[in-house]
């Protein structure tokens, strides 16, 4: 992959964006039973909490520029455990997309094409999905910039009537749940937004002097946790929380509530645009993680080896076919492998720069 790339301060934070609302738009109702009505605070913080990883990720970068966080490991600790990182973290991408894959398709099945066998959406998502990948970081920085801002538009554009139904007895009080709860909630939610530090551990080299250019991530991630718990607010106002948690895809069936008398409804249509942009989204960026993972260990054949990724996503998807399952593995992610992954790779990949910077220094007696 060209290193000399260097990605723009609107694409790294669109990025922000679109990685750390990933899965979560589906398995954020798990916190509903712990968070009641705090569940868009929950979101919130737990979306904001991501925050000091994703700074660290660009500190990382400083001190060795154009490298990934594997590049640092394999450097400081060796090429083995740095092995052994990498195919934990490309068997994490392929795991998340699949999970996506399935939770995407059977909401397209369920309101849109339901006579449409779920294979052939999931095998025209991946085709698309390879496509973009394959157009490297330069391509994929320009795709990530465009889906955004058009999913943000979509997200405005579905819940712009969305005051007419709003309860606010639905939301107030607001903290009526137990601290445990809601700290529980809160952690669930940075477990789920953990997502983003798996792809800026790889594309951080294409980021411009990352350690004085941390505040595009800051950015990217806080505009995600505004517009991701300003969404789970409307839902709950929309639907009440009791019914809120009991429903999958809150967010079109609070849209299809919306109508301004009898001539403007089915704003679902936005909402269900926004679902498709962050799928194709997230799906890419796993994708392109595990893709580029992959060719630091064979280092022959990109394309073939970027259609085994695509299949390797597509196969288990198919095999698996089930909402409720995917949704339960992404939980499981979210819950015990992301961040517990996440902050251990960090560590030793600080540990390998204190160890490179003292070989450094002896070689310079």
């Amino acid at each position: 992959m060209p290193q000399n790339i260097q990605l723009t301060r609107e694409q790294v934070i669109f990025l922000s964006f679109l990685g750390a609302i990933g899965n979560i738009v589906y398995i954020h109702t798990w916190i509903d039973d712990y968070t009641d009505r705090a569940a868009w605070v929950a979101g919130l913080l737990g979306i904001l909490f991501v925050i000091p990883f994703a700074v660290w990720i660009f500190y990382l970068g400083k001190f060795q520029p154009q490298s990934t966080v594997f590049d640092i490991l394999e450097r400081g600790l060796g090429k083995f455990p740095n092995m052994a990182i990498i195919v934990i973290f490309i068997l994490l991408n392929i795991t998340i997309a699949v999970a996506h894959l399935n939770m995407f398709t059977q909401m397209i099945n369920a309101f849109f094409l339901r006579a449409t066998p779920p294979w052939i959406i999931m095998l025209i998502l991946i085709l698309i999905c390879v496509m973009f990948a394959y157009g490297e970081i330069k391509v994929f920085g320009r795709l990530v910039e465009i889906l955004a801002a058009f999913g943000i538009v979509n997200y405005f554009a579905a819940f712009i009537f969305a005051p007419k139904l709003f309860h606010i007895e639905y939301v107030i009080p607001v903290f009526n749940t137990s601290l445990t709860g809601f700290i529980k909630g809160t952690i669930f939610m940075l477990g789920g937004a953990a997502e983003v530090l798996l792809i800026f551990m790889v594309i951080v080299r294409n980021i411009p002097d990352s350690g004085k250019h941390y505040m595009w991530v800051v950015k990217g991630i806080a505009l995600s946790s505004i517009i991701f718990s300003f969404a789970i607010m409307i839902i709950i106002g929309i639907m009440s929380p009791e019914l809120a948690k009991r429903i999958a895809f809150g967010g079109v069936n609070a849209a299809k509530l919306i109508q301004v008398g009898k001539f403007l409804q089915g704003l679902e249509i936005f909402i269900f645009g926004t679902y498709q942009i962050i799928a194709i989204g997230k799906i890419t960026v796993s994708m392109y993680c595990a893709w580029t993972s992959v060719k630091k260990i064979f280092n022959k054949k990109p394309l073939l080896q970027l259609i085994i990724i695509a299949l390797m996503i597509l196969i288990p998807s198919i095999w698996l076919m089930s909402y409720n399952k995917a949704y339960f593995l992404a939980v499981f992610l979210a819950s015990y492998i992301i961040l517990p992954f996440s902050v251990l790779t960090l560590l030793l990949a600080s540990v390998s720069v204190l160890i490179t910077n003292k070989r450094a220094g002896s070689a310079t007696k």
